[in-house]
């Protein structure tokens, strides 16, 4: 099987034979002639342009390997653990004449680019965490500011204070609850959506070459961990900034909250 691109550019088609030439284990040159048959097509010109494939049998014999292989590729479950599985892997290979090698190692553009994406995202998140407190503050403002009279019968009565404070913070957590819940659904549901359909973004990644093989078909994945950090810190800070309103209801004049229209 071979790149669109690459047929192109050599003037290949189905059916027609290929001769591959590529250094052996031992320096010596392995040749052979391999007939087309399949020409495929990605989102990457560059992967098209590049790749080919063979089977595995094929290229042991071409290269004279005998049932060897000149590497062998682990996919974990958990990104987290490349460092980790790489230093162990490496630890057990000492010695041996082989050499393991993390994807960071290999691809250090790609790794470099996924710390710039996590850098903006952090940044991105706590501008929305800051506009989300706001927004919460200035909600429980305009509460307490349309309930002025409300507050100022409540401490002519003789309410006091604290239960002032009180009372806006537990409404303040009675509203963050109920839209973390609402939010959380629709976002898990949506998630959920894109994760079987998938999220069409070819138009931004077409003819992308950083990431050869790069598609441009997304598919997310629901990850419940990722939602209590930011979820918790979201819901306290909320809370949190809820303080001040509830502070300034407490500190009203009772007389003058009475008489306010």
């Amino acid at each position: 099987m071979i790149g669109r691109r690459l047929a192109d550019k050599l003037g290949l088609r189905l059916g027609e034979k290929l001769v591959i030439m590529a250094p052996g284990p031992a320096g010596e040159i392995g040749t052979a002639a391999f007939r087309i048959r399949g020409i495929f097509a990605t989102e990457s010109s560059s992967f098209d342009g590049a790749m080919a494939f063979v089977t595995l049998p094929a290229a042991q014999r071409m290269l004279g390997l005998g049932s060897k292989v000149s590497s062998i590729n682990l996919r974990l479950s958990d990104r987290s653990a490349v460092d980790d599985i790489g230093a162990r892997v490496a630890a057990a290979l000492a010695g041996r004449g082989l050499v393991a090698a993390t994807w960071p190692q290999l691809l250090p553009r790609v790794a470099d680019m996924i710390g710039l994406i996590r850098s903006i995202r952090t940044v991105v998140v706590a501008v929305f965490f800051l506009v989300v407190a706001l927004a919460v503050m200035n909600t429980v403002f305009m509460s307490v500011t349309e309930r002025t009279r409300e507050f100022g019968v409540m401490m002519a009565l003789g309410t006091p204070p604290g239960a002032i404070v009180r009372m806006v913070v537990y409404e303040t957590v009675v509203l963050m609850l109920a839209a973390s819940i609402v939010g959380y659904a629709i976002g898990a549901a949506t998630v959920q959506l894109f994760g079987n359909v998938g999220l069409d973004l070819s138009g931004f990644f077409k003819d992308y070459s950083t990431i050869p093989g790069l598609t441009g078909i997304v598919y997310t994945r629901f990850v419940p961990g990722n939602l209590v950090g930011p979820g918790l810190g979201l819901f306290v800070a909320s809370v949190a900034v809820s303080l001040y309103p509830a502070w300034r209801a407490a500190r009203l004049d009772p007389t003058a909250a009475l008489r306010h229209a």
